[in-house]
């Protein structure tokens, strides 16, 4: 999302030492921003999203072990990887931070899955340059631009695309158009109507309330003002509008009643780059906004408005120098959350975090590159309430990666994470206050990684251990007060094998994650709210087969082990192996026009996610997750 030519040079640097970064379900080359202690990057792609009709976070993730998303409906799926829940990772669409926590009971990250270009995971703490408070690692989504759209030679480029979902009987639409103006200037926009009714699960009973209805407006515009400057500015809007549960991860009861509630998010960016012949400047920088609300009308106490307007500025700049390509910036974000009604009032934080970074990147010899950096972020957050917290602090990364042979590489790193008091839960404003002894959390993250690659055979393996001091929950302190406050050690430790083989017209992958997280010793259970969850060990296997350049087919297995180690007075979770598998047609042969066929959950599994919510009381019971799904979707590209 920092493009440049300095950036690229330092992206070839760091493929040609580092581990895999590429997506589970198709193995490619693509250039991200990395390192060795990134080298267990996940990417996903805009053809592995299109194919896959994906349409949820859910969707995006399946084809990756690590990666496990729960919550039944779209509009209640967390996102956990390596067990730990996104609220700690650093997650920005565009490079804009989405920091706003509106709900434990609802999902935070909301983006349209058909807009996407590419979407990044990187686990556990790592580079300087992944931003304040990533404690998890980041997720970094990147949205299409007008010259991906328009063919070589032309200036126009328009899509129309309908897709039928048979479990929820949805329907979703969209219309989009790019047109490069001048040979510098290139403009895209799009809009998109969803439309879904209640999912039904293995059993084919209907889940009451989870169904939805979106709008999602999308505008780019990129601007070669001179042969060193770009300019790009975005915006889009997504509006999700429907009558469903209090807690919309929960099955109802006498406490989770259906109300009606609208979910809005609006971003907006401008960024500049700047790239000249000197080795020591490549400028980037990015200004933005970002709103997300909740409404809840008419519910059991009443209206309710909660809304996070975050406003930021970041500013890098990479210089070469010798071996070493050198990135150092600032960034700086103010948050405002409050949550109204008419007849309790309205509660309000601010808070504020400003952050200095570097990065070098060392070519060493032809097999060796070390890499170290560090960033120092200061946090202060005025709270409803009247408390008044800051937290600052110093957050060092070194890795290094070798070429032991020509296909055997090996690499390792440590890298620290530091993240103080932000917003609150925006729908606990009202509720408990951060106690006056609450400490920043600190991440420390070891990594320990091999790939060994031989013909068409690739074979890879990491180690790690993400700990987190100082982990934050609502808790109850000695007095018998609850605050938002310290409650020990969160613990995330495991690891991930990989194989791929590609063969002609065939590619096949299988991957295997074991991560057991713990806080204070004891596994996670399903109401560490803002922390993680523990699952089973997940096994993908992924097969895909192109029959020729416009026809192609392919698989994807999910296989949970059962969960046995489990929190005290909480179930045992049962296994489960799930069945998808898609069909990808181009008719004609100037590819305008496409059809994708796929079936979800293909043997109508009835099961429950390891990261839903489970049933743990009458109260407190989660839903299934959806049955068989048999989706169609057709592009005509014009």
């Amino acid at each position: 999302m920092w493009c440049s030519k300095r950036s690229a040079l330092s992206l070839g640097v760091t493929l040609a030492l580092s581990g895999p970064v590429m997506a589970e379900q198709t193995p490619e080359v693509i250039e991200v921003m990395g390192t060795p202690l990134s080298a267990s990057e996940v990417v996903v792609n805009s053809d592995t999203i299109e194919r896959d009709i994906a349409n949820s976070m859910s969707d995006i993730f399946s084809s990756n072990a690590e990666i496990n998303v729960g919550g039944g409906s779209p509009v209640s799926q967390k996102v956990y990887v390596r067990g730990l829940e996104d609220t700690l990772l650093n997650v920005t669409i565009d490079g804009v931070p989405q920091p706003a926590y509106l709900y434990h009971h609802q999902g935070r990250i909301a983006v349209e899955a058909d807009l996407l270009q590419s979407v990044v995971v990187i686990p556990g703490a790592g580079r300087a340059t992944n931003g304040p408070g990533a404690l998890g690692g980041a997720i970094r989504f990147t949205t299409k631009e007008p010259a991906a759209m328009v063919s070589d030679g032309e200036r126009f480029a328009g899509a129309l695309k309908a897709s039928y979902f048979s479990n929820t009987d949805g329907l979703e639409t969209s219309i989009s158009g790019a047109a490069l103006l001048t040979d510098d200037i290139g403009v895209l926009a799009s809009y998109q109507y969803n439309d879904h009714d209640d999912f039904e699960d293995g059993n084919g009973i209907p889940q009451p309330h989870t169904g939805s209805e979106e709008h999602v407006g999308f505008a780019k515009l990129v601007a070669d003002i001179s042969d060193s400057q770009t300019i790009k500015v975005g915006f889009d809007s997504r509006v999700d509008e429907a009558f469903r549960y209090h807690r919309p991860q929960w099955q109802e009861s006498f406490k989770n009643q259906a109300i009606n509630q609208e979910v809005k998010r609006r971003t907006s960016h401008i960024g500049y780059s700047l790239d000249t012949e000197s080795p020591l400047l490549a400028l980037n920088a990015v200004l933005y906004q970002n709103h997300v609300s909740l409404e809840h009308i008419e519910g059991p106490w009443g209206d309710y408005l909660g809304e996070v307007d975050s406003t930021g500025l970041d500013v890098r700049n990479a210089s070469e120098i010798g071996d070493v390509i050198l990135t150092y910036g600032v960034d700086w974000r103010e948050d405002e959350g409050s949550l109204s009604s008419p007849t309790y009032g309205s509660d309000t934080d601010e808070g504020r975090v400003m952050g200095l970074y570097t990065q070098a990147d060392w070519q060493l010899t032809s097999d060796w590159q070390i890499s170290a950096g560090g960033r120092y972020d200061d946090y202060e957050l005025t709270e409803s309430k009247g408390t008044e917290l800051s937290h600052s602090g110093f957050s060092p990364n070194i890795s290094t990666s070798y070429q032991l042979l020509t296909n055997l590489q090996v690499y390792a790193g440590y890298a620290e994470a530091l993240r103080g008091a932000m917003v609150r839960e925006i729908f606990r404003l009202d509720g408990p206050s951060s106690h006056p002894d609450r400490e920043a959390e600190k991440a420390k993250n070891l990594e320990l990684g091999v790939d060994y690659s031989w013909q068409n055979l690739r074979l890879s393996a990491q180690i790690y251990r993400t700990k987190i001091d100082n982990a934050v929950e609502i808790s109850t302190d000695s007095s018998g007060d609850r605050y938002l406050m310290n409650v020990g050690e969160l613990d995330s430790k495991g690891y991930h094998l990989r194989a791929v083989y590609d063969w002609q017209q065939l590619s096949a992958s299988i991957g295997y994650s074991h991560v057991r997280p713990e806080l204070n010793d004891q596994p996670l259970n399903d109401d560490s709210k803002s922390l993680g969850t523990a699952t089973g060990d997940n096994w993908v296997a992924n097969l895909s087969w192109a029959f020729s350049d416009y026809l192609q087919a392919g698989y994807t297995g999910r296989f949970t082990e059962r969960l046995t180690d489990v929190a005290e007075g909480y179930p045992e979770k049962p296994g489960y192996a799930l069945h998808d598998i898609y069909l990808q047609w181009q008719p004609l042969a100037n590819e305008s026009l496409q059809l994708n066929l796929a079936v979800n959950n293909l043997f109508d599994k009835v099961y429950r996610d390891h990261a839903s919510y489970g049933e743990n009381n009458i109260v407190a019971k989660g839903t299934l997750d959806p049955g068989r799904d048999i989706r169609a979707s057709l592009i005509w590209r014009f």
